[in-house]
């Protein structure tokens, strides 16, 4: 028969119980605060976005698991609800401000394909692919690859990613855009890209004669003021 009381033996299931449950918790929310950063990077890189997450929840989360790791589950016990409100605060903050983006840039995107349908100088798998990386924002199979990766590691491949298809979308600026800069057409295709509606007296005579004589005339809607 165990020597140890039902006292103390229940003092231990409820130790591992807690002990679970708060490492459940603290694993929770140290995956959030990965992938808010991981996003941070990704963003900055596509979206040009600037974005500074709090330092001190980064090393609150530090904190916790340390003091997982030292069994203090006292210490723990008393801050894993705050942390856990800290953390998704910073991620609220970070995910609104890459919807902001990812928003403004997918109107652009819209604009482009549309132009493409009709000028078609641009892979339209290049562009579907940067809209539905805007659209759905499925970055994690691209930095997420079944492996243990350490955090420097992930956020490199999420630079790496982001970078790709920022460079995906400049060319295909570039590409859709060309034939046009510098000529009187470049701020209409310019605001074809912001849904911009144009008045026949918004346009010169020779925007209109160049528009006339482009692939671009049966493309650009215009409204008579």
């Amino acid at each position: 028969m165990s020597s140890k009381s039902f006292e103390q033996r229940l003092e231990e299931v409820y130790e591992k119980y807690q002990h679970s449950e708060l490492e459940n918790r603290l694993n929770d929310v140290a995956q959030t605060m990965e992938e808010t950063v991981l996003q941070r990077v990704l963003a900055e890189e596509f979206l040009h976005t600037d974005i500074e997450i709090d330092v001190r929840a980064k090393e609150a989360v530090e904190e916790a698991k340390a003091h997982l790791n030292d069994g203090d589950l006292d210490s723990l016990s008393e801050e894993i609800e705050e942390l856990e409100q800290m953390v998704d605060e910073e991620e609220r903050k970070v995910d609104n401000r890459i919807q902001e983006a990812r928003i403004s840039m997918s109107k652009k995107m819209n604009g482009m394909q549309r132009l493409n349908q009709r000028v078609e100088r641009v892979s339209e798998i290049k562009l579907e692919s940067i809209a539905s990386l805007l659209d759905d924002w499925n970055w994690k199979e691209q930095v997420y690859r079944n492996d243990d990766a350490a955090i420097e590691t992930l956020k490199d491949r999420s630079r790496e990613y982001g970078s790709d298809m920022r460079r995906f979308y400049e060319e295909a600026k570039a590409d859709l855009f060309g034939p046009y800069k510098d000529t009187p057409l470049e701020g209409i295709v310019d605001g074809l890209l912001d849904d911009e509606r144009f008045a026949l007296d918004d346009l010169s005579d020779a925007q209109l004669q160049q528009l006339r004589d482009s692939d671009l005339e049966e493309h650009v809607e215009l409204s008579l003021s």
